[in-house]
């Protein structure tokens, strides 16, 4: 008699032909004492990803890549992930990441199982510069907060990656209200997710290095274009706010400024990578905080091309 489905990996991917078979292949390394599935919600991009993943589904049975007759978006193409896994547990990993320990999902089973308490547990991670080309630790020197951490997370206190994570998935069918999460067009789905989750369980981290996150390549929070900069930070003050009235007790929505503050860094910041002095000059006139280097460097074209060649040698080697 054939076990059922225990885990379900979700890899949501979207033009990342260079990368979605890493991703794959690191799953399929995983070594298991229980069945499992992988659901992938390929998002109808330009590129040849979707071949790649239609060619391991062909090979291996327990391999499915979602149909789509048009794009569903980052939060939809979740949804309709998580919709779809039949295991008691989910794991998520992003088609431009890939996980680097072969006994990461048993581990972080067994964990979950030994914790019913826990519903979510994390792992460290390493990040790839796709500027530099290094490999770095990612976790900084300080205390995890463990346990029910929601306003930690809504802080920013406490940043967890969906790549290194296991969820319990009847409860994130349970809590997370998907109508919302496409309606109200999220521009991503983890962090909501987790801040959602974490005011009905406990949030475990364990001290292991299990995956690797690529940064440097352009991705959703990653942007040069001044239009779809404003539109992403639009849309994440929007999904904030329904986080706060999905929560009535969080209080009042005040972080308005914050997010403006964000809008005005990530805009000038463009300007530098595009070589574009006109709108730093622009950007800088509102920025609130004056004090910042590329501010004030905007305010004069020779100091900008100066902080411009810093700006992208920094970013090089980082």
């Amino acid at each position: 008699m054939n076990k059922p489905i225990l885990v379900s990996v979700l890899i949501i991917t979207y033009n990342q032909q260079d990368f979605i078979a890493q991703a794959i292949e690191s799953v399929l390394m995983q070594k298991v004492n229980f069945p499992y599935e992988i659901i992938i919600g390929e998002d109808l991009g330009t590129d040849n990803t979707r071949a790649i993943c239609e060619e391991y589904a062909a090979k291996y049975d327990f391999i499915h890549v979602l149909p789509r007759s048009k794009n569903l978006g980052v939060a939809g193409n979740w949804c309709d992930c998580v919709q779809n896994a039949q295991g008691k547990y989910i794991f998520m990993l992003d088609g431009d990441d890939y996980w680097t320990d072969s006994n990461k999902m048993q581990m972080q089973v067994d964990f979950m199982e030994a914790h019913p308490e826990c519903i979510i547990c994390h792992t460290d991670m390493n990040v790839f510069s796709m500027n530099s080309g290094k490999l770095s630790h990612s976790r900084k020197h300080h205390p995890i907060p463990e346990g029910m951490i929601q306003q930690d997370v809504l802080a920013g206190r406490e940043q967890m990656t969906s790549s290194t994570m296991c969820l319990r998935t009847e409860l994130v069918k349970k809590y997370i209200p998907f109508d919302i999460f496409v309606n109200e067009d999220f521009p991503c789905e983890d962090w909501p997710a987790i801040v959602i989750l974490a005011a009905y369980g406990e949030i475990r981290y364990l001290p292991i290095v299990t995956t690797v996150y690529r940064v440097g390549q352009p991705s959703v929070t990653h942007q040069i274009d001044y239009g779809k900069i404003r539109r992403y930070w639009q849309r994440s003050k929007h999904m904030t706010e329904c986080i706060y009235k999905i929560f009535p007790e969080l209080g009042d929505f005040k972080d308005g400024p914050y997010f403006d503050s964000c809008v005005n860094n990530s805009l000038l910041n463009a300007a530098y990578e595009n070589n574009d002095y006109k709108s730093a000059y622009e950007y800088a006139k509102l920025n609130p905080n004056q004090r910042r280097w590329a501010t004030r460097c905007a305010k004069n074209w020779l100091l900008f091309k100066l902080y411009r060649t810093f700006y992208l040698l920094r970013k090089r080697y980082e």
